[in-house]
């Protein structure tokens, strides 16, 4: 398991904070370094952070000797409670396992960033996946370089992040919306 935080910002932004107090307190008796106060102490109090777990699995339902068949995504977004935030299950037409992985993994991230998560915690079952985010496995192929910066570029969005591999028998709700999503584009 890793997980990335923008430790980076913070100390520029408790710069900032010490700063505008400073600031505001010379500024009081004329009533803008209450304000200046009021901005400086809203940076550096708590705020509310969004916790989210992220389940997300793609299928590609392909013949023996072709890498490539009807696949679908699917993804489940829950709250720190368990309730269900959000729900992917779709057809993304004919590709491979790992692109379908990708997909769901990107749609899944955008939902929680589009829910206001902050912190998220993915769980995957694909191998690949989490050899490129985690483990360091160098990207081979081509076609997958541009979602793997993607995925990247989209963790960074989060305070904080997580992501944990689990064998797919334990990450079975994505699969099965993976599943439906392709069921529901060949019906």
């Amino acid at each position: 398991m890793r997980s990335g935080r923008r430790s980076i910002v913070i100390v520029p932004g408790f710069l900032l904070v010490i700063l505008l107090i400073s600031i505001g307190v010379k500024l009081t008796p004329l009533g803008i370094g209450i304000v200046i106060i009021a901005i400086g102490l809203g940076l550096i109090l708590p705020q509310d952070s969004r916790r989210g777990t992220l389940n997300s699995a793609g299928v590609a339902h392909h013949e023996l000797g072709d890498p490539t068949g009807p696949a679908g995504i699917g993804a489940v977004l829950r709250s720190e409670s368990g309730e269900v935030l959000g729900e992917i299950a779709r057809s993304i037409g004919v590709t491979t396992n790992s692109v379908a992985d990708y997909t769901a993994l990107i749609e899944g991230l955008e939902m929680a960033l589009e829910k206001g998560v902050s912190e998220v915690k993915v769980i995957v079952d694909s191998p690949l996946v989490a050899g490129h985010l985690v483990d360091g496995y160098v990207v081979r192929a081509d076609h997958l370089r541009p979602l793997v910066e993607q995925v990247r570029w989209l963790l960074d969005e989060f305070s904080t992040w997580s992501l944990t591999r689990v064998p797919r028998k334990l990450n079975i709700e994505p699969d099965l919306l993976a599943n439906r999503g392709i069921e529901q584009a060949i019906a």
